[in-house]
């Protein structure tokens, strides 16, 4: 072969380089992702409610207002409301009934919240009038909030909630184990999410298959004060893996449990988060007042859907005779700790006890919060709360590195 025939040669076979779609390299796929975060339980006991009561109104929004620009930067941000609301002021009432004044809901939206969690075991506290009047007051004021676990009507009990954001589809469930010993009237059984309905929960996560990018289970479930999962929650979590839950998030032991990936006999796996403890209680132990935030990465690749990153925050509720306030612990400080309702916290205390349970420690934590914000730059890395009393200042961050 002469030197003209090979540049000719060389030359074609540019050509057809060039005529190949990028795509066939990798290049210019469309990726598109989504930022969740959710929190554990918002617990509103009458220590919560009082602090929050001036001439017979009830204003909530205060607890949330150094937590709320870190959870706005979200899409989707989902709270486990655990307790039914209420329209009479007369009919307010703490544990072991729950009644919460309605005008919670608009602190949990003034805070960032969009996604509500209503399936728990305090859903009935206040019989049909409780869910009613949760139905109404979010239909009323805010019909663009996802309601999740409680329904209006038998179509939308059959309904899959499916949020899209992003151009991800986003298949989402919300059930309980049970509602404290009460029970629906049969012929109002669409009115929760039970657990018990196990077929239907399995069926509408197969069919979410078909409907949906990924799929969410927002589950109330396991035991109060437990720090590992029962064997119960673990083989109920299995059945939904198998039957295509891709993220599994668990509620209702008030206190943390370890975070994982479960993988089945069959091979599934799933994201799960066993508890998220508390994020608003009235609670007076030192493990109730220390929650986490769900804080997951979903990205959809050539038409591929999965979590690409995750981590559990941790937060602190701060409470004392006269106030209320939701924290992050990298924003709270032993100054702060020492006026606590619960006597001895300290940041060290509520350090050891998160390495106790998740087996993780808080530097660890810290830096892959700021890895995965880094990532999703609106995500602020610190929400300079306090300028000269951060839990990592010098002095705090040099003890913790030689405690943990």
């Amino acid at each position: 072969m002469n030197k003209r025939s090979f540049k000719i040669i060389l030359f074609l076979f540019a050509l057809t380089l060039l005529t190949i779609p990028l795509k066939s390299f990798g290049a210019n796929i469309k990726e598109d992702k989504v930022y969740l975060v959710a929190s554990g339980d918002n617990l509103i006991h009458s220590t919560v409610y009082n602090k929050c009561e001036k001439n017979g109104k009830y204003d909530f929004n205060d607890i949330y207002k150094y937590i709320k620009d870190y959870i706005k930067k979200y899409d989707i941000a989902v709270i486990n409301q655990e307790t039914i609301f209420i329209d009479d002021n007369s009919k307010i009432s703490s544990y072991p009934t729950f009644g919460t004044p309605q005008s919670m809901g608009e602190a949990v939206v003034n805070a960032g919240f969009n996604t509500i969690l209503s399936a728990t075991n305090h859903t009935f506290d206040k019989g049909m009038y409780g869910i009613e009047t949760t139905l109404k007051y979010w239909k009323e004021n805010y019909s663009d909030v996802n309601l999740l676990g409680i329904h209006e009507t038998i179509e939308d009990y059959e309904n899959i909630d499916i949020i899209e954001k992003n151009n991800i589809k986003i298949a989402m469930f919300n059930y309980t184990y049970g509602l404290n010993g009460f029970s629906l009237p049969k012929d109002e059984f669409y009115r929760v999410n039970l657990l018990s309905d196990k077929e239907k929960f399995l069926n509408d996560l197969k069919k979410a298959e078909d409907l949906a990018d990924i799929s969410i289970c927002f589950v109330h479930i396991g035991e109060e004060y437990r720090y590992t999962p029962t064997d119960y929650q673990k083989n109920y979590i299995k059945d939904l893996i198998d039957a295509g839950a891709d993220i599994i998030i668990c509620a209702h032991p008030h206190v943390i449990e370890p975070v994982e990936y479960v993988e089945t006999n069959k091979g599934n796996k799933a994201l799960v988060y066993y508890s998220l403890g508390n994020f608003i209680s009235g609670q007076t132990e030192l493990d109730r007042n220390l929650g986490g935030l769900a804080s997951i990465e979903i990205t959809k690749k050539d038409n591929i859907t999965k979590v690409t990153d995750y981590s559990f925050i941790p937060v602190v509720t701060h409470r004392t005779s006269n106030d209320i306030k939701a924290y992050l612990l990298e924003d709270y400080n032993n100054n702060l700790a020492s006026k606590h309702s619960v006597s001895g916290i300290t940041i060290e205390k509520l350090c050891d006890k998160w390495k106790e349970i998740t087996g993780e420690n808080i530097n660890y934590i810290l830096d892959k919060k700021y890895k995965f914000e880094k990532k999703y730059k609106n995500i602020s890395k610190s929400s300079e709360i306090f300028k000269n009393e951060k839990i990592y200042n010098r002095n705090d961050r040099l003890n913790l590195k030689r405690r943990i």
